[in-house]
């Protein structure tokens, strides 16, 4: 199976779904009006953390469907899957209760909403509370596609289930109207209906249905790699979104804004690791442990050359695509927050391969255990540099967390020495950042392009996969363009 296309696969599974709702938002917002706009967006938000539930099952299910490859484990692949939805079924339930339950005060007292529409949320807590359950127990179905290396259909079912769930409250809102009753099922009933073609092709994909069903003696390996990953997974919402809830009780709201817009644009370029190390970790999962190592260390170095070369033309950009996106005001003090960051995401998207690679070869431990050391000084760093520097103080303790949460795992995964490769990258990219212009026609400007071509060259040198990629670019175009001649000649004669 080929990583670059399922690394594909999964950009496009991550980046699609992104433009529909982008571009759903203005008719929503006509059909339906700005509050129950907002009250939408909410639910969205509560299907995004139903994940909480899942005790680490789906990841424990995806490495051990991985590991059981032959045609031979067939049966016991099927008993791994039926005992995983089995035990996410339970939490699930217990999900659903905790949400109907979480879901009423919330709605009730947190958020400020007309009395009329608190009642139309209200009426549909029993639908989110169904939702949660489906929402756990069927994780399990993504993970087993993943782990069959079906990255092309999990994809297309995701960007098509995606579409539906924006769409299909559209249609309800132009021919029923903006009645929350109508329109939160909606999002419901899309997402569970989406998952019948996950079902029906994991069935004779994984196969089911050959002699595998529950089985106890497979719960505590599934709670034992599991139960690291549930500490990651709760650790990871302080590691990650802590940093905007200090801004605001010790600078304002206004700096949380300031900061919170330049973090979600510069942040999403993470998608890129995200494809790749998904694509790979069902690969590192049944690798020998030399072979996972070479896999990591070659992929690592793709990336390298992938994000380097992405986030350098990001940096140069950036405060000039603010200045004209937000405004130069706003860019001013944003900007300077997005470079600073965008630092971060690459050190932090280098560490997606050894965090994956330790994943693989059943050591979710690591991860978990450098995440929990990491909380209490990332919290103490983060507070003095927002008392003495602000904004660039925040910026700079999340930059040098995930330094040094990288540093941790690529020692652990025993690749530290892929650091001393990378290196020219990391270079390029602090001189990038201190040379980023904000007017186009200046010295900066001049001296900022020089380094995005050195840091296309140093991508076009550090990995083969880039060099072949491009050449095989180049060799369409040029066949493309030879052909334009014989195209027209055959017009005039005709």
């Amino acid at each position: 199976m080929n990583i670059k296309r399922h690394t594909i696969y999964n950009l496009a599974g991550s980046t699609i779904p992104m433009l529909v709702s982008m571009l759903t938002v203005p008719t929503y917002l006509h059909l339906i009006g700005t509050a129950r706009y907002g009250v939408l967006a909410l639910v969205w938000v509560f299907l995004g953390y139903f994940g909480i539930f899942d005790p680490g099952i789906t990841r424990a299910a995806t490495f051990h469907l991985a590991r059981l490859h032959s045609p031979a484990e067939a049966k016991e692949r099927e008993s791994v899957f039926w005992t995983a939805l089995g035990v996410n079924l339970v939490f699930g339930i217990v999900g659903g209760i905790a949400v109907y339950a979480a879901a009423r005060p919330l709605f009730m007292y947190t958020f400020r909403m007309p009395e009329s529409m608190r009642g139309e949320v209200l009426a549909c807590l029993p639908w989110l509370a169904a939702s949660a359950t489906v929402s756990v127990t069927t994780g399990v179905l993504g993970g087993a596609l993943q782990a069959r290396e079906m990255f092309g259909f999990a994809n297309c079912m995701a960007v098509i289930n995606a579409t539906l769930t924006q769409l299909a409250p559209l249609g309800v809102a132009y021919w029923h109207g903006p009645d929350l009753r109508w329109l939160i099922p909606t999002v419901l009933i899309a997402r569970m209906v989406g998952v019948v073609p996950n079902i029906i092709r994991l069935a004779g994909a994984l196969p089911l249905g050959v002699g595998g069903g529950f089985d106890w003696g497979r719960v505590k390996p599934l709670f034992s790699y599991g139960s690291w990953i549930t500490i990651t997974n709760l650790l990871n919402p302080i590691l990650t979104s802590m940093d905007r809830m200090l801004i605001g009780s010790v600078l304002s709201a206004d700096a949380v804004t300031f900061y919170s817009v330049p973090f979600n644009l510069v942040t999403r370029a993470s998608v890129i690791p995200n494809a790749i190390s998904t694509a790979l970790f069902p690969k590192l999962s049944r690798a020998t442990q030399e072979d996972s190592t070479r896999l990591a260390s070659e992929t690592m170095a793709a990336l390298a050359a992938i994000l380097t070369s992405t986030l350098v033309i990001g940096i140069a950009v950036l405060p000039l695509f603010m200045s004209i996106w937000v405004g130069h005001t706003f860019s001013a003090q944003a900007a300077p927050v997005g470079l600073i960051i965008m630092i971060g995401v690459w050190i932090n998207g280098l560490a997606y391969i050894p965090h994956n690679h330790l994943q693989a070869t059943n050591r979710p431990d690591v991860p978990a255990k450098c995440h929990a050391v990491e909380v209490l000084p990332f919290l103490g760093i983060l507070w003095l540099g927002l008392h003495y520097f602000g904004l660039i103080g925040a910026a700079s303790a999340w930059t040098l967390r995930v330094t040094i949460d990288a540093l941790l795992l690529f020692a652990a995964s025993g690749q530290a020495f892929m650091l001393r490769r990378v290196l020219p990258g990391g270079m390029l990219l602090l001189a990038a950042a201190f040379l980023s212009p904000t007017v186009v026609f200046s010295e900066k400007a001049a001296l900022e392009f020089i380094v995005v071509v050195a840091a296309l060259v140093w991508s076009w040198h550090v990995h083969p996969v880039i060099r072949s990629t491009l050449m095989v670019a180049v060799s369409r175009m040029r066949a493309v363009y030879s052909r334009k001649p014989d195209t027209m000649k055959i017009g005039v004669i005709s």
